[in-house]
């Protein structure tokens, strides 16, 4: 009895230890993106993820990257607001880039996993690439300065 309680106990830690450590994922952990309290939809887009037995590179296409960030209503945000970005999994680093219309686009910088938003008014389009050591993903999302 004791010994079937003892590989009960090593089935039931292994199975606690793979569902933390997530080895099956097939794609890239989820971007949470929020300005306050309001989440702001986001859109994922191509990504190449290596889960433990298999890979894949997954390719979206969207047109542009302004059509991938509007796939979502625009979220209202105030002028210098802040916009917190984060992952289920903490990438080992983000690049981020700011569209305005089709031609204009910046790169801008995430302090703190923070995006401030523009001063300006208008619809502004963010595009980011995370980087796992399991692969990459990208996002975009849109807000409109107010």
């Amino acid at each position: 009895m004791r010994k079937l309680l003892a590989i009960g106990n090593v089935v039931a830690l292994i199975a606690i230890i793979l569902f933390m450590i997530k080895p099956f994922e097939t794609s890239p952990p989820t971007a949470i993106v929020t300005a306050g309290e309001v989440a702001i939809p986001v859109t994922e887009g191509s990504y190449c993820w290596n889960g433990l037995f298999s890979g894949q590179c997954v390719d979206k296409d969207y047109g542009s990257i302004v059509a991938m960030g509007e796939e979502y209503k625009p979220t209202v945000v105030s002028p210098g607001e802040e916009i917190r970005v984060t992952f289920d999994k903490k990438p080992k680093a983000v690049e981020a880039e700011q569209w305005l219309g089709e031609e204009q686009v910046q790169r801008v910088e995430l302090k703190n996993h923070t995006i401030v938003a523009p001063n300006q008014k208008g619809i502004y389009v963010y595009h980011l690439v995370a980087h796992w050591k399991k692969g990459d993903g990208s996002y975009a999302f849109s807000v409109e300065v107010k």
